[in-house]
């Protein structure tokens, strides 16, 4: 059975005449009646009494299936139009910390221009909350640092920017109206969250402080707010990307070093979508007259 069988039926039962039927179709009579004949013959019973195409009258299983797909086709319409309606939810994840307000609504508003029905669900988390919410499908897409997110092989991702790294320190940390460089830092606690994929990055950064004559001496901590919380009590230093709303806080300095991440979009090369390749889209344009 399909749609249109579905459609002379109802139509004929209203108007108990097959070619005023067939009119309001815009069908041939006949093919109006073949199409409700193979109806009748996939259900098994005749759903009129015919005494002629323009005199018949349902019987009584036409008249219950005329119920049936009355409530059917209302339900379907229904169905069909709220979908038509229906906003399309890109569900984002972004670091923890990370300030966006510089670019993500620019990139939104581009969205909405092209597609008005695209709307923004967003998360703040860890780095490694992103890669596992991206893996199971709980996140359409990511924002993150490039380095972190190609140790995941099932992702794609598309590079937008990059951003600088810096020194992040308090005005509580012991002498630190001392400090005047990078060297300075040398007795000081970098701290990092206890990720092993953060430690092995963080600790690629050890070759920048070789022209200040010194290594960092890291200490890991549980997580990222942890180690915001150390910073912020002048109990250690940490390396900080631009983006981190921290830098903005009055107890905080910071010291930027020569040293850039690769920040990507990034999104499962199994679930691509019309809402993430628009955002994807939108984000390449708003960024696209800054520096790589």
């Amino acid at each position: 059975m399909n749609d249109r069988q579905i459609e002379c039926f109802l139509e004929a039962a209203r108007n108990l005449n097959f070619t005023r039927a067939a009119e309001k179709l815009m069908l041939p009579q006949p093919a109006v009646s073949r199409y409700i004949a193979s109806l009748e013959a996939e259900l098994g019973v005749s759903l009129f009494f015919r005494e002629s195409n323009r005199k018949i009258s349902l019987t009584r299983a036409g008249k219950a299936y005329f119920n049936v797909f009355t409530r059917t086709a209302a339900e379907l319409s229904h169905t069909r139009l709220a979908l038509i309606d229906a906003p399309e939810v890109l569900r984002l994840g972004i670091n923890l910390g990370w300030s966006t307000s510089d670019y993500l609504p620019l990139v939104v508003e581009r969205c909405k221009k092209s597609n008005p029905r695209f709307r923004l669900s967003y998360q703040c988390l860890e780095f490694h909350e992103l890669t596992a919410a991206l893996r199971d499908k709980r996140l359409d897409a990511v924002i993150g640092l490039e380095n972190y997110l190609l140790y995941s092989q099932e992702f794609e991702t598309e590079r937008f920017t990059s951003i600088r790294r810096n020194i992040l320190y308090s005005r509580l940390l012991p002498e630190h109206e001392d400090i005047k460089n990078p060297a300075d830092f040398y007795s000081y606690d970098f701290l990092i969250a206890d990720d092993p994929l953060i430690r092995d990055l963080v600790q690629e950064s050890e070759s920048i402080f070789r022209a200040f004559h010194f290594v960092p001496r890291f200490r890991t901590v549980a997580n990222q707010e942890t180690v915001l919380s150390y910073v912020e009590n002048g109990l250690g230093v940490a390396l900080m990307d631009e983006w981190c709303k921290f830098l903005h806080h009055p107890l905080l300095l910071h010291m930027y070093i020569e040293e850039t991440n690769p920040v990507v979009l990034a999104w499962s090369r199994d679930a691509s979508s019309a809402s993430v390749e628009a955002f994807r889209e939108a984000l390449l344009y708003v960024f696209q007259d800054q520096e790589p």
